[in-house]
């Protein structure tokens, strides 16, 4: 049976018409296509995430310092999410730009091992872990009892959440933005409907405060990740799965890893500057940490969907590189640079200009505006220098450079910040850690811009002295025994 073929033998239009255009659609309009639901997609996750600090908010803001120490564990599950997302969908992207249909199939069927290993290992470290994980975030005495109540909770839903945003990344190495827009898209309505049910308390359901946040959240998880599993085993999604491509094939997976752990690095250490952030502002009190977790969830909102525009990226890149168009690839990797810059400069003015207005939308504690908003200010002033380099480093995954991927962002976050939240702190005091933040952005926006600059160069020189565009990082989708 030809490797392109199904099967039941039936070739797969939709999918092969879906990716062939990324070889030959325009560039604009293809990214406007793959971009846009990822935008959506992701802008729909900050909401997911706002809406619980919005009703938990309302509680006072010591509830939100209890949500903001649980977040470095979500950061965590994210960083496995994430890595493990991106190195199916630059595998699986670059698979089809080289015509390797069937193969695809395989590498899609390794979420399912993957989504029960990891998920057995996150269960059982919030199930008899909870206390030591809180200290280790720096919990205050004050907010300890919600804390540890949001993270036992969301601890059992990690199935569901890993589960929705590798899948989601599956069906985007496809070139299928859509679907994983309307997943996470029924995820956030109902989370957005259920919080002040459970939060509060209404009709027939009780009043658990911050324990209602993490039900609600539990729940639209659940949703989601049934909705996903059912869509990505039709025939809709494209893929055609056999028992044996959902046990773990390892070959494949150090190929998904050889691309996603460096991802991994990234969050991983993203979840422990958050941890020290957390650790320095526990000794100015729960209000600093509360300041801390308003101030994320607001780069958040403008940064997400710069991360979208960069799923939509992804498979486009990774297309065109494996069919040897670096014409096409750069124009994109052009284009969605001065996108990110745009998009977040537009929100970055309303943020500077009107810091109170967005911080009233969660509390109206007018004794913690003045520090939340000198906080704010602070933190998001170079903010718009973060869009290029979340393109650039996206760029590098799709290319299977995942090293060069992590060295940009590892740059911002050991190298540069977490120096710079040891240091200033001890001269500036609380405001040492906001302003360690907008100094790390500036430089790691040089050193991004040095990387991709070299990169491209090599690139036109290598076209410059042949047909062929250098092939650089994993040399083949799979290796030749991959299904040995």
């Amino acid at each position: 049976m030809p490797p392109y073929l199904c099967p039941q033998g039936i070739i797969l239009p939709i999918m092969l018409n879906r990716t062939a255009q990324m070889g030959t659609a325009p560039i604009g309009r293809l990214l406007v296509r793959l971009g846009t639901p990822g935008m959506i997609s992701m802008f729909i996750m900050t909401l997911y995430n706002i809406t619980d600090t919005f009703w938990v908010a309302k509680l006072g803001p010591g509830a939100i310092a209890a949500l903001t120490i649980a977040f470095p564990y979500q950061m965590l599950l994210v960083a496995v999410g994430v890595s493990s997302g991106v190195g199916f969908a630059s595998l699986i992207s670059r698979c089809f730009g080289e015509g390797k249909i069937e193969e695809t199939n395989w590498i899609a069927g390794q979420i399912f091992p993957l989504v029960i290993g990891f998920g057995l290992l996150f269960c059982i470290a919030t199930a008899f872990f909870t206390r030591p994980l809180l200290e280790f975030f720096g919990v205050t005495s004050d907010i300890y009892a919600p804390a540890r109540d949001y993270l036992f909770i969301i601890g059992f839903g990690v199935f569901f959440t890993l589960f929705s945003m590798i899948s989601n990344n599956v069906l985007r190495g496809s070139g299928n933005t859509f679907m994983p827009m309307i997943f996470m898209g029924l995820a956030a309505i109902l989370n957005i409907i259920l919080d002040p049910f459970f939060i509060f308390g209404i009709s027939i359901f009780p009043a658990w405060g911050v324990r209602g946040a993490a039900v609600a959240t539990l729940i639209s998880q659940f949703i989601a990740a049934t909705g996903s599993v059912i869509y990505l085993l039709s025939r809709h999604s494209g893929y055609r799965f056999r028992w044996h491509y959902l046990r773990p094939n390892w070959p494949v997976l150090f190929k998904v890893y050889q691309v996603g752990l460096p991802t991994f690095v990234m969050q991983l250490a993203a979840s422990l500057i958050m941890v020290v952030i957390n650790r320095i502002l526990s000794g100015f009190g729960s209000q600093a940490i509360a300041a801390n977790g308003l101030i994320f969830r607001l780069i958040s909102l403008l940064v997400m969907p710069v991360i979208g525009l960069g799923q939509g990226l992804l498979p486009l890149v990774g297309y065109n590189f494996g069919a040897r168009r670096p014409g096409r690839l750069w124009s994109a990797v052009k284009l969605a640079s001065f996108s990110s810059l745009l998009i977040i400069a537009l929100g970055y003015v309303w943020l500077q200009l009107f810091p109170a207005f967005w911080i009233r939308l969660f509390t109206r504690d007018e004794a913690f505006l003045p520090l939340a908003t000198s906080a704010v200010r602070m933190a998001t002033l170079l903010l718009p220098l973060v869009g290029p380099q979340f393109i650039w480093i996206i760029t590098f995954q799709a290319l299977g450079q995942g090293r060069t991927a992590m060295m940009i962002s590892l740059s911002r976050q050991l190298i540069f910040l977490l120096p710079l939240l040891l240091i200033l702190p001890k001269f500036m005091g609380m405001m040492g850690v906001w302003a360690a933040i907008p100094i790390s952005d500036a430089l790691a926006f040089l050193i991004g811009g040095a990387f991709i600059l070299n990169e491209h160069h090599q690139q036109r020189r290598a076209q410059a002295g042949g047909p062929e565009v250098r092939k650089l990082g994993v040399e083949q989708c799979v290796p030749p025994d991959w299904v040995g």
